[in-house]
């Protein structure tokens, strides 16, 4: 073992021993429940049997999911994360950590703006957490929003138009062609977010990179600073963000808000590989202020043993970018 991975552990065992305890108990008692008793069953169970070890399979995933969580958030001691994620030792509760990692009080006052109300549990989906700390917060009447990934829910962008934001959208998915939507300032085009403009013909889409949209945009908003960028494209942020980050463009977005996705097929080290890109913005000036959990969207891993949340809401605003406090 590394002099980092010794020096790593001995911080986070002592205040999380008890909680990996209860969590290696439950995913061995799960394991052996899917694996060994189920389809033992499966010749001669009842509805009622079905209803039951279905219950039982739900119950085990949400167990593990708040022993995880619980054990992510049980200390408070500050993690190098460069060290975390280098580590050859790393888990996938300790990755899990480093994308719940919170960092609230870098923000004194976020709001989410948006979301769809959803229930067991009830609560919003899909907002979005915006820093109104005046050094970074968007000017009404004067900010630049840009929102990638609609669906059928408008409630970020007409929330942030009625903040008095001019809004762009995008979504090539949603069979809508390029309009002004009503009600609020928002301008809708069907193109998706990715690394390069190219024509998908799988799905009849048209993929442009942030910086070829945002220079087609540029006489109807002008050379302006994008207040806020929210992308929400189902997996190909993964794809996007590394050219954000090469052409420049991160340095003319002031706050960006992502719904990250995992995937319980890929390995740990491509997870490593996506978190890192996250850290790769945190290390470039972007300052992490929220990060949420989808409870909604809870998933087994297959490739390393973990049940956990395979979507999460991070926003960071940029310190680069701070308003010239008067």
């Amino acid at each position: 073992m590394s002099l980092h991975s010794y020096l790593l552990l001995n911080r986070i065992i002592p205040s999380t021993r008890k909680s990996l305890v209860v969590a290696i108990l439950i995913l061995i008692s799960g394991f052996i429940f899917v694996s060994v008793i189920r389809p033992s069953w499966s010749s001669n169970i009842s509805l009622s049997s079905q209803k039951i070890s279905n219950k039982w399979e739900e119950m085990f995933q949400s167990a593990t999911a708040a022993v995880i969580a619980n054990t992510l958030s049980s200390s408070n001691k500050k993690v190098d994360w460069d060290v975390l994620l280098d580590d050859e030792s790393l888990t996938g509760a300790q990755l899990v950590k480093y994308l719940m990692w919170t960092n609230h009080s870098s923000c004194q006052l976020s709001h989410d703006f948006g979301g769809v109300m959803m229930k067991n549990p009830s609560g919003l989906a899909g907002q979005k957490a915006v820093c109104i700390d005046p050094r970074v917060a968007p000017k009404p009447a004067k900010c630049l929003i840009y929102s990638f990934g609609i669906q059928d829910d408008w409630s970020f962008d007409e929330t942030m138009a009625r903040y008095g934001c001019e809004v762009f959208a995008f979504d090539p998915s949603i069979g809508m062609t390029s309009h002004d939507h009503s009600p609020g300032n928002i301008h809708f085009h069907d193109w998706g977010l990715g690394d390069r403009d190219e024509y998908d013909r799988h799905f009849n889409w048209t993929i442009r990179s942030l910086t070829s949209i945002y220079k087609t945009l540029l006489p109807r908003h002008g050379n302006k600073t994008i207040d806020y960028l929210k992308i929400d494209i189902e997996y190909s942020e993964w794809i996007a963000l590394p050219e954000i980050i090469s052409s420049g463009m991160l340095s003319n977005i002031r706050q960006l808000g992502i719904e990250v996705h995992l995937d319980k097929e890929a390995s740990l080290e491509e997870h490593r590989g996506w978190a890192k890109l996250l850290r790769s913005l945190e290390k470039s000036g972007m300052v992490r202020f929220d990060s949420k959990y989808n409870p909604w969207y809870v998933g087994n891993f297959t490739k390393f043993p973990l049940s956990a949340s395979l979507g999460y809401e991070i926003a960071w605003y940029n310190s680069n970018l701070s308003h010239p406090m008067l």
